[in-house]
């Protein structure tokens, strides 16, 4: 009865998230242009015009909007897509059997090879072993996607083609046209091929479509398995740590009853969470993927709609996008709360919770049978939100007036990004050096009596790297790279009449033909190359490979560090006072966060720059930030509800220590080791989102020397054998990923507890 009262518990909580994310969407489409673009043609006359703006609601307020776009989303009428010439639900319906078939074997694949990777490496701790698969899965999560996908696109149709041209291996579409429609054609039912073949009975078709499936299905699964083999392994290596496994040992059961009765099923547990997540994230993934196999999906229809500025197809993939990863998100806590025991079912909903799942029910509800009343109700329930909020706010500033600091704190927040984003942070970041070193002059007397077990402390982390090869790995790739973007004047030398560096100038003259200059290497003279040439190749559009990736260096490190700094800043702090205070503060900010969690990153990221239609590197470090705050908002959050019930967090309380005192100087410091860890993975990670934003085609100039975009240009021109085109530069953004996750993988042990002996 409880699982029940649970299961009922967390539906209701997706309605106010799923209500979240149409206001999201529908703010995207006011700054999408003329919403009447799909329905007008050059033969429409101004009254007709009117008619249909009449119809759709275009000359109402906004809020009245609002709610014919909403009645429109219950109703599922989702528009019409001008890319595909059809309404957006068809369309839905087709391209989505496509995408569910590459993920559905993509995530098999991962599961059945990730889980005994992550079993075996537990197993076979601090071993080879065991560092080979944590490489092997850190490269998974380093390795851009896009990259992955050409690396295997060039494999099999040139390399494996000249040993073994008999296998004439598919690397793009769905199927083979001519054997499916003319040759031997079958009726195609579901848009599953895999059923349909079956059904039909056909080996043939059967096989043809396997075929087409698994160099796009590995790509997808890579990604996916290096995550879940890290939480395994983890998760494994806490269970095993446990009482009942020692109990299990001194009863001399042997080491793969251990490991397989007892061991991996609890393990499994925690794994289920991030299983449900990573199927949800395969929407990332698809989006790339299907771009470069041409695989006709939800994810190639999206870039081509964004591209098109297409607009109901873009609010239409974004809506579907959180719809698909709320209820992924879902079924995975029903069925982590059915599997373990441990989870607590009776637990009460608040009355702010009971609220607003009231109020969105309530609210869908007349939307679906009038949108005047659910005007009428949207109003009331808006004012009286606004009332009641500024109600309590005022009632507890004026009952505890020292919690001023919290509009300061909000205040002192928007300044901070601001100055990060405006480009006056490394001055503001000067100045406040210079107190601080004035502050450690000032008490000198004081520090140097803390100087030697912080002295020790660093001779452990010395020592823990030094024994960790991984972690040394890591910091070496972290300090090349960014050497290479310090020195890059150096390196690689703009020309005298060059105006900004950061842009690649061409090299070619567009009357010659545009060919690819191969690599050079040791020798950049005579037939090789240009003079002083180039030593990596050229693209086609006679961008310098090697200054690229010199010089997009400077644009990786710069967009990391701004987004991962602000982001972190505004996660720690927002995390920190919700966890800190819970209750309402907590409701709310925590329904904030799960509507933008909910929008699958890369969609929601792509999604504003093509609304915006502002390729710029600023727009693009601004969406970044808005899809990369949620999540590790939420990290923060939770250990400030662990630290908040800890005995000297009740202690600080009874000595009068103020909230603010006690945030600063006890909460955040001690949420420091996940925000070290998280940030430094994020440094990567970053790079990685910037980059696939750059090979779609929407990031920064088409000159802006960025490494995603250097990729891009040479995808066209693999089947020509020229491979050093997008293979350069893209084996730099996976060596910068991988290098800050290794670090930060090894940051994690060395600030483990539990690792210290």
């Amino acid at each position: 009865m409880k699982l029940w009262i649970y299961v009922a518990r967390r539906l209701a909580l997706t309605i106010p998230v799923l209500l979240g994310v149409t206001i999201i969407t529908f703010y995207l489409s006011y700054g999408m242009g003329d919403p009447l673009a799909a329905y007008v043609t050059e033969r429409t006359t101004d009254e007709q015009y009117e008619m249909l703006a009449e119809k759709h609601g275009i000359n109402e307020p906004i809020y009245v909007q609002y709610f014919t776009y909403l009645k429109s989303v219950i109703t599922f009428d989702w528009g019409y897509s001008e890319v595909l010439n059809e309404d957006v639900s068809d369309a839905l319906r087709y391209r989505f059997a496509a995408t569910l078939e590459l993920s559905i074997l993509a995530f098999i694949f991962a599961v059945a090879t990730a889980i005994p990777l992550g079993i075996f490496s537990s197993i076979r701790q601090n071993r080879w072993e065991d560092h080979s698969i944590r490489l092997f899965a850190l490269a998974g999560s380093a390795i851009p996607i896009f990259w992955f996908a050409l690396v295997l696109q060039y494999f099999f149709a040139v390399t494996l083609d000249v040993y073994f041209p008999e296998l004439n291996w598919p690397i793009t579409s769905r199927f083979d046209e001519v054997l499916w429609e003319i040759k031997d054609p079958i009726d195609m039912n579901t848009n599953f091929l895999l059923f349909d073949a079956i059904a039909a009975g056909s080996w043939i078709h059967f096989k043809d479509a396997l075929k087409h499936m698994i160099l796009p299905a590995t790509v997808l699964a890579y990604s996916s398995m290096a995550t879940i083999i890290r939480l395994m392994r983890g998760n494994m290596l806490d269970v095993l740590g446990q009482d009942y496994i020692r109990t299990a040992k001194s009863k001399g059961l042997s080491e793969s009853q251990i490991t397989y009765k007892h061991g991996a099923p609890n393990a499994m547990i925690p794994t289920v969470t991030l299983l449900g997540m990573g199927f949800a994230g395969l929407i990332n993934g698809s989006v790339l993927t299907e771009t470069i196999f041409t695989w006709p999906g939800l994810g190639a229809w999206a870039i081509t709609a964004m591209r098109s500025l297409d607009v109901s197809a873009i609010l239409a993939y974004t809506l579907f996008s959180a719809f698909l990863y709320i209820i992924a998100n879902l079924i995975v806590d029903i069925l982590y709360a059915f599997l373990d025991p441990r989870v607590e079912l009776s637990g009460h909903s608040s009355t702010a919770e009971i609220v607003i799942v009231s109020l969105s029910i309530l609210l869908l509800v007349t939307t679906y049978f009038s949108v005047d009343y659910a005007v009428v109700l949207g109003v009331i329930i808006l004012v009286s939100l606004i009332s009641f909020s500024l109600y309590f706010m005022g009632v507890r500033f004026w009952k505890n007036p020292e919690d001023l600091w919290l509009l300061l704190l909000s205040l002192g927040t928007l300044f901070v990004v601001w100055s990060i984003l405006s480009g006056f942070f490394m001055t503001i970041l000067m100045i406040l050096a210079i107190f601080y070193l004035g502050y450690l002059a000032y008490n000198w007397n004081d520090l140097k009596d803390s100087l030697t077990p912080k002295f020790d402390e660093f001779k452990r982390t010395l020592y823990q790297i030094r024994k960790n090869p991984l972690t040394m790995l890591g910091l070496f790739l972290v300090i090349s790279l960014i050497s290479v973007a310090f020195f890059a004047p150096w390196l690689a030398p703009p020309s005298e009449n060059q105006r900004d560096p950061m842009r690649m100038e061409e090299h070619f003259s567009f009357n010659q033909p545009r060919n690819f200059q191969p690599p050079c290497y040791f020798s950049c003279t005579a037939d090789s190359g240009e003079v002083d040439g180039y030593i990596l190749g050229s693209t086609d559009r006679g961008y310098d490979i090697y200054y690229g990736i010199v010089w997009g260096s400077r644009t990786s490190l710069d967009v990391a560090v701004k987004v991962v700094f602000t982001g972190t800043f505004i996660a720690v702090v927002i995390g920190a006072v919700s966890g800190y205070y819970g209750g309402r503060v907590d409701d709310i900010v925590m329904r904030i966060t799960d509507v933008f969690i909910a929008i699958p990153g890369l969609v929601l990221a792509l999604a504003i720059i093509a609304v915006t239609e502002d390729t710029s590197i600023e727009m693009l470090m601004y969406a970044l930030i808005i899809v990369g705050w949620p999540g590790f908002t939420r990290i923060i959050r939770a250990e400030a509800l662990r630290i908040r019930k800890l005995p000297y967090i009740e202690a600080a309380k009874a000595s009068g220590a103020s909230d603010f005192r006690i945030i600063f100087k006890h909460v955040i410091p001690n949420c420091i080791t996940s925000v070290i860890v998280i940030a430094t993975m994020d440094m990567g990670g970053i790079v990685l989102s910037l980059a696939a934003l750059g090979f779609l085609g929407f990031g920064g100039g088409p000159d802006l020397a960025e490494w995603g975009k250097l990729v891009s240009f040479g995808q066209d021109n693999i089947l020509l054998g020229q491979w050093w085109s997008f293979f350069f530069p893209g084996l730099v953004i996976a060596l910068w990923a991988l290098g800050f996750y290794l670090l930060g993988d090894g940051i994690r042990d060395i600030l483990d507890p539990k690792q210290r002996n």
